[in-house]
């Protein structure tokens, strides 16, 4: 099918379906619709960067490059696809897509048109989870990678993910005579035979060195709506390299114990056949001691949480346990590793993650919070409102609530004649004023500028206008002191838009399309003349 870039834009130009013309992943043509579905303002905009690859996912390049080529060689439509892209901001965008091979110019070309989803394939799902996981995260069928994460890639001596996916065959890693076992394991699992466990392999890299993995294998159903299996794996070679050479100093085993464990950085401790304590480092008796009035005394160990990770590997018949950020006696987070030596004694190690936790949640919180008002960020404000959505959803209650976007009045103003200094204290004043005013479950969000929001989950129309008016007083009232003597006053307003969102009526309003609303309902409020408040539903501005 042969197109024209004319009829293409007047076929598609105003369209609500994205549409992307492109060759070898750089666009040719785009319409309005697909620029904003990946975070750019309009077509030129796009077009300004029109390398698609931008948008993809790192761990999928290798594939996408591939398909593409695939369908510029052949004729007609391929189908249509569930996939996730990232936009210009950071954040994931699911979407449903075709594609079609057309003739573009003198060659041929890709149409691939796009719709926005809620949910994308568990491919996609796999890697927005655990694409940037610590832990090596696989998915393979038939001894052939389906994904591979980059802490997984690197582990088996690749640089990336995406130059692992250039060679996925993973049978050439483990050692032949382990090959006929592997196989008979993966199918026995792939096909529902048994469940999977975490157990350990040696496998040899293409440069000829060897690595111990730890990994558990689950039967998962792949995109292609076939079985698949997804390996995690954590590298544990300098476990095995510590456990070989106790076993080959047996005969001076306590010595050798006990000055490894002394100078082991992690927790590290040897139990005995009864579970008692025989040897530790200073890091576990932190971690697993209980307080001593006398510092001379022995210590004492509060280990229940070993014996019973003890208890559990010993039932399951297996030489190894583990159990990730489990909480120490101390308070500290662990990560522990048990095994079972060939004299009945066990060797512990626990690593304390306090810090890195801590540092998660500090950057999550930096990465979902405005840094000047402390109120949401976009991106926060629409993983919030996702969990708000679950949580109603399982409880079995409508989804439904109330929008308020405001935008302050001749904020310009305040910027040019005070500086920026009392411009910022304004914007600080207004995001405290709207929590103050709001429930705890009501969620606040700055969403750039001068421009705020306000989500009430639940909230009725009548109940969303009330507490939008109660909001405009209270902000009628805010009080910025400027000047030396601080006699001086900045006063503000600001225009609302008011909507609901949700399931209402018979139709489903979603969050994206209720901002958008608002946004219009407040621009509204500002061509009337500012502080004031418009009322808008989607209908009304479908209508309009």
């Amino acid at each position: 099918m042969r197109f024209e870039p004319t009829e293409i834009a007047r076929l598609y130009g105003r369209s609500r379906v994205g549409v992307v013309v492109h060759r070898d992943l750089n666009a040719v043509y785009v319409n309005d619709a697909y620029a904003k579905m990946l975070g750019r303002k309009d077509v030129k905009d796009f077009m300004a960067e029109p390398d698609l690859r931008q948008y993809i996912p790192p761990s999928f390049h290798y594939e996408a490059s591939k398909l593409v080529a695939k369908f510029q060689d052949s004729t007609g439509f391929h189908g249509w696809k569930k996939v996730y892209n990232i936009r210009t901001d950071g954040t994931p965008v699911w979407m449903e897509i075709s594609d079609e091979t057309v003739e573009w110019g003198d060659d041929n070309a890709v149409l691939t048109t796009a719709q926005l989803i809620d949910n994308g394939t568990t491919a996609m799902q796999v890697d927005h989870m655990l694409g940037r996981s610590f832990i090596g995260v696989m998915v393979h069928r038939d001894m052939t990678a389906l994904y591979v994460n980059d802490a997984f890639a690197c582990l088996m001596g690749a640089h990336n993910a995406s130059a692992f996916m250039e060679k996925p065959d993973i049978l050439r890693f483990i050692p032949e005579a382990d090959r006929d076992r592997a196989i008979k394991h993966v199918a026995d699992i792939l096909h529902g035979a048994r469940e999977g466990e975490r157990h350990r392999v040696r496998d040899i890299l293409d440069d000829g060195s060897t690595v111990w993995r730890d990994l558990t294998d689950e039967r998962i159903l792949w995109h292609d709506g076939r079985p698949a299996i997804l390996t995690t794996a954590h590298d544990v070679r300098e476990e095995v390299e510590m456990n070989e050479a106790l076993m080959r100093t047996k005969a001076g085993l306590e010595e050798a114990v006990t000055e490894v464990i002394r100078m082991v950085p992690s927790a590290v401790a040897m139990l005995d056949v009864h579970q008692n304590v025989t040897n530790f480092n200073r890091e576990f008796a932190r971690l697993f001691g209980e307080e001593q009035q006398n510092k001379d005394d022995n210590p004492v160990f509060d280990i229940s949480i070993l014996c019973n990770l003890y208890a559990s590997m010993i039932k399951g018949g297996h030489g190894h346990a583990n159990v990730d950020s489990v909480e120490t006696p101390s308070g500290s987070h662990a990560d522990i590793r048990m095994n079972l030596m060939e004299d009945g004694r066990v060797m512990v190690s626990a690593l304390d993650i306090s810090s890195h936790k801590r540092k998660e949640q500090h950057l999550d919180a930096l990465a979902s919070t405005d840094p000047l008002t402390g109120a949401l960020n976009r991106r926060g404000f629409e993983s919030a409102v996702s969990r708000l959505r679950e949580i109603r959803l399982l409880k079995g209650k409508v989804w439904q609530f109330g929008l308020v976007v405001l935008d302050l009045d001749y904020f310009k103003y305040v910027n040019d004649t005070y500086g920026h200094s009392v411009g910022d204290r304004v914007l600080e004043k207004i995001a405290i004023t709207l929590r103050q005013a709001l429930r705890d479950d009501d969620l606040v969000v700055r969403l750039g500028g001068e421009e705020f929001a306000v989500l009430l989950p639940s909230a009725t129309t009548a109940v969303t206008k009330r507490i939008a008016e109660r909001l405009a007083n209270m902000i009628r009232a805010i009080e910025i002191p400027v000047g030396a003597s601080g006699n001086e006053m900045v006063t503000i307003t600001a225009s609302f838009g008011v909507t609901v969102g949700g399931e209402l009526r018979g139709q489903f309003v979603e969050l994206e399309q209720a901002l958008l609303v608002a946004d219009r309902a407040m621009y509204d409020a500002k061509e009337a003349g500012r502080d004031t408040i418009r009322f808008l539903t989607f209908d009304d501005d479908i209508d309009n």
